[in-house]
């Protein structure tokens, strides 16, 4: 039984689903590509509290998507922004907002054995993801691929929803089995993946001030986890 698939396929799924059309539709949605200021606020105050993301840290924005990290970060004055994100039409969208001017924009995936050269080691001081994880159809190979683009003592910090099997309908749930956090309810599982390929955990926890939002619907958590 071919439980799993084959990468090549889930990232030929993942390219076909993501037209132009369909990433000008997620970035407009509310709470996924669209942030109100207030939003912004809560995510800022959420990673704030549990990593120091200094001035003139070099963050990478993995699944960068339309750039919805990108801009959170972008309000802490002076970090080297780079985005990494496998939908050239999303990287378009992005590229197309005269505030992210100043990201560098990489198209690529970063869960495959072919990923690991696409940085140099040490590249980063922060790898940082926004609802990417449950998305991954490798997510040890990723997270082995960011600890090598990480600086010693680097940090990375994963941000995700709490997601049941519900909240991957119509052509989406045929992946709720192929990739496997696509349906993860427990915050157990992101700090143990990342402690197995080497990370120390510094926080596990739910993101009290996003959640605290009258538009969040899923509970979001973040994890940091030290090089």
């Amino acid at each position: 039984m071919d439980w799993h698939g084959s990468r090549a396929l889930a990232r030929r799924r993942h390219a076909a689903r993501y037209d132009d059309v369909e990433a000008r539709n997620y970035h407009a949605q509310p709470g996924l590509g669209t942030l109100t200021r207030d939003e912004e606020d809560a995510y800022l105050a959420d990673i704030r509290r549990v990593c120091d993301i200094r001035p003139g840290a070099s963050v990478l924005d993995a699944g960068a998507g339309t750039g919805t990290l990108c801009r959170i970060l972008s309000r802490q004055r002076g970090l080297t922004l780079t985005a990494l994100e496998p939908s050239p039409a999303m990287l378009e969208v992005l590229r197309s907002q005269p505030e992210l001017a100043h990201v560098t924009a990489v198209p690529g995936f970063c869960d495959g054995p072919e990923d690991e050269q696409r940085f140099a080691a040490g590249a980063f001081d922060v790898v940082a993801s926004r609802q990417l994880v449950n998305g991954l159809f490798d997510p040890l190979t990723a997270f082995r691929h960011w600890q090598r683009w990480l600086k010693p003592g680097g940090a990375a910090v994963v941000i995700d929803g709490l997601y049941g099997r519900d909240a991957w309908p119509g052509s989406w749930e045929s992946e709720i089995d192929v990739l496997p956090l696509s349906a993860c309810q427990t915050l157990a599982t992101v700090p143990y993946l990342l402690e197995s390929v080497g990370f120390r955990i510094a926080a596990v926890e739910r993101m009290s001030a996003v959640n605290g939002l009258p538009g969040t619907r899923t509970p979001r958590y973040i994890v940091v986890g030290i090089r």
